[in-house]
């Protein structure tokens, strides 16, 4: 899988190639490389990132065998109306 997965991004990534590969916006990155959820080495004011970083990232997050990505729980409790 990980032969094919982004095959058409470089092996180092932007937070603004995160947002493209997930279809997720500029703050949600930010949020996921400053909580350690996808691996980066800080450099400056700019982050290095392993685009295998983003593909760990996702295999951590799937269900075994169903292709769908778990949430995390504070998006089922706000999915579910309860607050965080």
């Amino acid at each position: 899988m990980n032969e094919i997965l982004f095959e058409s991004y470089p092996d180092v990534v932007k937070p603004s190639d995160i947002q493209s590969m997930l279809h997720i916006g500029r703050n949600s990155v930010y949020e996921l490389l400053r909580n350690g959820k996808i691996a980066a080495i800080r450099v400056g004011k700019k982050y290095v990132i392993p685009k295998s970083s983003v593909i760990d990232f996702l295999s951590l997050h799937l269900r075994p065998g169903s292709g769908i990505i778990r949430g995390s729980d504070e998006a089922v409790l706000s999915l579910e109306g309860r607050a965080v």
